[in-house]
């Protein structure tokens, strides 16, 4: 196997996950297409996928837009059955938004392409070599990234 310099390393580390995110992604564009959804549409997917239900506020907070665009935004998602609003019992004037079952259903399918490919990648490998590649990326979600963004 062939080593270098760890900048060598890393920047192959780089290359083959950008690699394998593209080949993960390619059957990921018929599910995309199918949901059609604007970009902003399903990030709010993903978001109330991930995170459970949200206000408003902080919908708007993780798209980086405003509230009143946020609406649209939403409304498009209401319309479509992918999610739901409801009124905060504290505060009547606060809305929550929540993914309907459809919702789950669509972000549940997304996902699962690409398990899939991936169950179908792991196939080809020995279970030596698959061990090592989870112990691999297990150390890899392990590690702290220092100076994140998002931290």
């Amino acid at each position: 196997m062939e080593t270098g310099s760890r900048e060598e390393l890393t920047q192959r580390l780089i290359e083959s996950v950008e690699h394998l995110n593209r080949q993960l992604r390619l059957d990921r564009l018929s599910e995309w297409q199918d949901l059609d959804l604007t970009i902003p549409q399903a990030k709010t997917l993903f978001l109330l996928e991930r995170e459970g239900p949200q206000r408003m506020g902080s919908i708007a907070g993780a798209l980086g837009i405003a509230v009143s665009a946020t609406t649209t935004v939403v409304d498009r998602l209401v319309d479509r059955g992918l999610a739901t609003r409801l009124s905060d019992p504290k505060d009547r004037r606060v809305v929550i938004c929540e993914l309907t079952e459809q919702g789950r259903q669509a972000a549940d399918g997304f996902w699962t392409i690409g398990h899939e490919r991936l169950r179908g990648l792991a196939d080809h490998l020995q279970v030596e070599q698959l061990t090592g590649l989870v112990q691999a990326f297990e150390q890899l979600c392990d590690a702290k990234v220092e100076a994140t963004p998002d931290s």
